[in-house]
């Protein structure tokens, strides 16, 4: 890990425990105010001060998985911008989609079938294939080294677990998650029904991200700590 890197990371954790402390007062004080809930002017201001702890509680989810990746992940791997907004817009048009960003792992022989499409990473072209009804929109697309080498490939799928069921997710979060166990690669899934952005990693799911946001943060620190 570049020394560049440990200290964002420990200026995160400050952040990190500042948001906690800060989170834990406005709970605290949410807390005093539930004997008087029959006060419909307090009530409606508990509420909004609930609304605000759970934004912060999403803040404060998308700040340590930030950090967990970057300890996680080798800063030779980056998300391109251009998978990035790919990403933003197939969720926002709840297109189903499943993007492999390969590591150091070579995942030949954990794939199945697929189409070779060897060009450069382009928003447009993660767009097109992903569109529903597509030729090769049902399987995942295979990203090395900046370019999108296979489209249309099968993944091995994950056991069925409590935690799948629980969130109602399907073979694509199977798919990816199957091949974060069995390799280093990161895994960016789409949901088709709920429009979900998902992470799978190092066998862990992450869902519901909704990180565009976050994914371009990635990139940015995955990209300097190569400098």
């Amino acid at each position: 890990m570049s020394q560049l890197i440990y200290k964002d990371i420990l200026s995160e954790e400050d952040a990190i425990k500042e948001k906690l402390e800060d989170l834990k007062r406005q709970v605290m004080h949410l807390h005093k105010g539930i004997t008087c809930l029959k006060q419909c002017s307090l009530l409606s201001y508990l509420l909004q001060k609930l609304y605000e702890i759970r934004e912060g509680l999403n803040q404060l989810e998308q700040g340590l998985l930030q950090t967990h990746l970057k300890c996680c992940i080798s800063p030779n791997i980056k998300v391109p911008r251009e998978v990035a907004i790919a990403v933003s817009k197939l969720s926002e048009k709840r297109h189903g989609a499943i993007i492999v960003m390969e590591h150091e792992d070579n995942l030949d022989e954990h794939l199945q079938g697929g189409v070779i499409i060897d060009a450069a990473v382009s928003a447009p072209i993660l767009e097109n294939i992903f569109y529903p009804g597509s030729p090769l929109h049902d399987g995942a697309v295979i990203v090395r080294n900046s370019s999108i080498q296979k489209a249309s490939v099968l993944l091995p799928l994950a056991p069925h677990t409590s935690e799948l069921e629980a969130l109602d997710l399907g073979s694509r979060h199977r798919a990816a998650l199957g091949l974060s166990q069995v390799s280093d690669a990161l895994i960016i899934v789409i949901s088709e029904e709920k429009g979900w952005i998902s992470i799978a990693l190092r066998g862990q799911l992450y869902p519901n991200l909704g990180t565009f946001a976050l994914l371009e943060k990635l990139g940015d620190s995955m990209e300097d700590g190569k400098q």
